[in-house]
Formats: C-alpha cells, structure tokens, sequence
C-alpha cells in the first residue's frame, strides 16, 4: 500500500531567485560549515552578513547537490568535492566543445 501526501503549496524557483543558506543546505545534504569552506574555496559567492544570514542563488544547487552526493555517498571531504565537482563541470565543457567541432566538420 503507499502513502498518500497532500501538496498544499509549491512555488518554482528560477536561477535569477536567491534562497535562505539553511534552505539550500536542506535541499543539499550539506551542514552549513561545509557550504563556509564551499565559499571559501571559491565554488560561490553567497551574499548577506554572516553565514547564518547568507542568501545563496538558486543556480548554484545543482552543483551543491553534487557535491552534497560526493560527500555523503563516497565520504568525499568538502575540499575534495569541490575539486571533482570543478573537474567534471570542466570535462562536460570540453565534451560540448567536441561536438560541436564535430558537427562543424562534419554537416
């Protein structure tokens, strides 16, 4: 038998939208020391005061949720997964780069 959940309100949010650093850490499976050392290390820029009151966009949960991934299934440190995250973003670039050099010679 399953369960039955009741949706009373969803709201969209699109890439230009900003959301509480709690909320992101939520959504991603990060503690908030982690998305510090994220800031730190440069993979985004949260605006606000302190980390407590940051607000991070909404663009940058794909990657928080990879690196969330990394973290909890591979027991990857927060340093570490910055790195893979930056290296398989880089090689998903080169890849489009490759077809479309492809496609260029080859029409």
């Amino acid at each position: 038998m399953t369960d039955v959940v009741a949706i009373h309100e969803v709201q969209l949010i699109g890439e230009a939208d900003w959301l509480a650093a709690s909320e992101v850490c939520r959504l991603c499976r990060l503690e908030l020391e982690a998305v510090v050392e994220l800031a730190d290390l440069g993979l985004l820029r949260p605006r606000g005061p302190a980390p407590e009151h940051w607000q991070l966009p909404a663009a940058v949960l794909p990657r928080l949720a990879q690196v969330g991934r990394l973290m909890h299934d591979l027991g990857i440190n927060v340093s570490g997964a910055a790195l893979a995250v930056e290296l398989l973003e880089a090689q998903r670039d080169l890849e489009r780069r490759i077809r479309r050099l492809e496609q260029l010679l080859n029409p």
